[in-house]
């Protein structure tokens, strides 16, 4: 799939679309009587803003910016978003780095099986000196071979077997 240029007017349309959709779910089980289900359903939301309103502490928003917009952009897969963020001064080149996931994202694209569901794990970590992204996809991987490199003052290290591929990228 090629992939397209996110403007801010199509992240706002995204975003209040998904937003909507959460509130129609919440809805239909509130009006079904499904106390728990609505209950879940709002958690679940809640904590996927949460996540994403975690990212802005990265201090890399390009970076931040490609996360938010991942599952716009690429929607042969699903996300999930898990960020565990200390504020710090981050040395890398923050375009650089959105580049290189990005461009990992596209190989990693042409090696899936395109009848398989695939859920994209995303994990940020970060402290005051020191940050991590890391995707982890399961499912099956066609032809691709890992790469590992250290790109300016970032490293990146790529794994894949037939059933899972992980990509992170790190720096200070």
């Amino acid at each position: 799939m090629e992939t397209e240029k996110m403007t801010i007017a199509k992240a706002l349309k995204f975003s209040r679309h998904d937003f909507l959709n959460e509130l129609q779910l919440i809805l239909l089980n509130i009006d079904l009587g499904k106390w728990p289900e609505a209950k879940n359903a709002l958690l679940s939301a809640t904590d996927k803003m949460q996540q994403v309103s975690k990212l802005e502490k990265l201090r890399m928003p390009a970076t931040e910016l490609w996360i938010s917009t991942f599952d716009w952009v690429h929607t042969v897969f699903s996300k999930t978003l898990h960020c565990d963020i200390i504020v710090g001064k981050r040395l890398a080149d923050d375009e650089k780095v959105a580049q290189m996931l990005e461009q990992a994202v596209s190989d990693i694209t042409r090696a899936v099986d395109p009848f398989h569901e695939y859920m994209m794990e995303i994990q940020v970590n970060a402290t005051e000196s020191e940050w991590e992204i890391r995707l982890n996809l399961k499912g099956p991987i066609i032809d691709k071979r890992p790469t590992e490199k250290i790109e300016g003052n970032f490293a990146i290290h790529e794994s894949i077997d037939s059933e899972q591929w992980t990509f992170m990228v790190s720096g200070r």
